[in-house]
């Protein structure tokens, strides 16, 4: 009897230690939480916003029509708590741009899962001066390379005829074109880095672009575990399949860098990471001197370009030079295929400015003010980071009237910003003729900013935006696009993760004569 009584004990203060510990931990979520935060759903201790989303996903409905309703009801800026972790989310072009610009509010949150990935914070993870200084070595190499000027035309022009042959080899004939662009607006970015294309044929080469596009996939919708990691340790996040493609990635930069350490000329530096590595070398024989960039504006980025860091500087251009620009291309040759009438439009434009001897020039640009807008209305219904990066607060920063506490995860909703109806007319409506004038002059909306704003923007805006307009103009030049026969109505719905690409689809691509 002794012995079930001292068990029965036990077995009282087992559960009262856990009482105590379940009210110290509802006391401190009540007198420690920020007072003053903006309007949001209900949650609870420890959890927060959780079971307020899972009870909406789970009868049926999408996390961006969940966070469409939020923004309806609480307004252009709301919270969300995500375990112990505040969230931010950002509705309207004003309050997007004047937190991303506010100095207080550009920091990085803690993103684990891709630090540990790419072994190091690089630009995309970091803040302060190892962020600002990084950046800055980079947006200099790039601009000593010609990106983003016209001398880079060239460059972009040749790969894009490349892939003209790829697509015109399949003579019209139903194809997937996602692998294919990947490949193209890939090679763009190797020319720079590695000072070499690869052939579309390259199995390694393909399998290591798939991991990346898959990896974008496994972050989950709006990339969750990339800003919150603790979710990483739910059954249906695969973060073994994470780590796997990021090991891949890992190796073939490891050998890329190799090689070019082996051959490396400090007299003819030919790409990013030749430039890298020479930095990396004066930092260690000139311990404490100032570096001097390509522009010769950057004291002192020796301090942060260092072996260590290497890597995840070459991964987050490599990443954010691909995976983006392809996406946006697979949706504009979704667009043109499911509306014709548009197509025919772009191709008058092209035909009438440029010609039938020759391809389309950045020089044509100013004139071919329809397919500008075609770009920038695609881009405006279907932004391929429609999260965006998020950012954090760096202290408790007062905001809209809100107390934004240090840590705070912010995010833009891009889906929302781009279909503000106090902005955009009819704004689900594919309409391209809301970028042109009365005289038919494409300008561009302050409103529309696929590469974000203030100092995180991103660093390669200026190449994004000539990759698409040289790709997506010599394919409407030499091609003709439309579903595939007998096939049913092709789909404009997306595949929301970190990139937002369309669900697969084929299309056929047929030679203009």
């Amino acid at each position: 009897m002794g012995a079930l009584e001292d068990f029965w004990w036990l077995f009282l203060d087992i559960r009262c230690i856990l009482l105590w510990a379940f009210l110290l931990l509802l006391l401190g979520w009540f007198f420690l939480r920020t007072e003053n935060l903006p309007p949001g759903p209900w949650g609870l201790p420890l959890i927060g916003s959780i079971p307020a989303l899972i009870w909406e996903v789970g009868r049926g409905v999408e996390l961006e029509e969940v966070l469409r309703r939020y923004a309806v009801k609480y307004g252009p800026v709301f919270h969300l708590k995500i375990l112990n972790k505040t969230l931010v989310v950002l509705n309207d072009y004003t309050s997007v741009k004047e937190a991303f610009q506010h100095p207080q509010l550009n920091d990085r949150t803690n993103m684990q899962i891709y630090v540990e990935g790419v072994k190091g914070e690089g630009i995309i993870a970091s803040s302060g001066q190892v962020w600002m200084q990084s950046r800055r070595f980079c947006m200099n190499i790039l601009r000593s390379f010609g990106v983003g000027k016209s001398s880079f035309e060239e460059r972009i022009g040749r790969e894009a005829e490349e892939l003209i042959k790829e697509m015109s080899a399949f003579d019209g004939k139903p194809l997937d074109p996602k692998s294919l662009l990947m490949n193209a607006v890939a090679n763009v970015i190797c020319s720079v880095m590695f000072g070499k294309r690869y052939e579309y044929t390259d199995a390694e080469f393909r399998r290591l672009l798939y991991c990346i596009s898959r990896n974008a996939e496994l972050f989950g919708a709006g990339g969750v575990i990339l800003f919150f990691p603790s979710l990483r340790h739910l059954p249906f996040f695969s973060t073994a399949e994470l780590k796997a493609n990021f090991d891949l990635l890992l190796e073939f930069l490891n050998d890329a860098v190799d090689a070019h350490r082996a051959a490396l000329d400090a007299n003819n530096p030919k790409d990013l990471i030749d430039m890298c590595l020479l930095e990396i070398k004066q930092h260690e024989t000139q311990n404490q001197s100032p570096s001097v960039a390509p522009s010769g504006d950057l004291p002192n980025s020796s301090a942060y370009i260092k072996e260590e860091n290497l890597h995840s500087i070459i991964s987050d251009i490599f990443l954010a030079g691909s995976e983006t620009t392809a996406t946006t291309l697979q949706w504009l040759l979704l667009y043109v295929a499911v509306y014709p009438k548009i197509q025919q439009r772009v191709q008058a434009e092209i035909d009438a400015v440029v010609g039938r001897d020759r391809l389309p020039r950045m020089a044509d640009k100013p004139e071919l003010n329809f397919t500008r807008a075609v770009i920038w209305e695609v881009q405006r219904l279907c932004p391929v980071v429609p999260l965006g990066v998020a950012h954090a607060a760096a202290s408790d920063t007062q905001f809209h009237g809100y107390t934004v506490p240090k840590e705070t995860v912010l995010v833009s909703n891009l889906l929302m910003v781009f279909q503000d109806p106090k902005v955009w007319r009819e704004p689900q409506k594919f309409d391209p003729g809301r970028f042109l004038n009365e005289e038919g002059k494409a300008i561009k909306a302050d409103e529309l900013i696929p590469f974000s704003v203030g100092k995180r923007s991103c660093i390669g805006d200026n190449l994004a935006k000539m990759e698409l307009f040289i790709f997506f103009s010599y394919f409407m030049h030499q091609f003709t696009v439309r579903k595939p026969d007998d096939s049913p109505p092709l789909s404009l719905k997306g595949n929301v993760g970190l990139i937002n690409p369309p669900v697969p689809f084929q299309i056929c691509i047929c030679k203009r004569e």
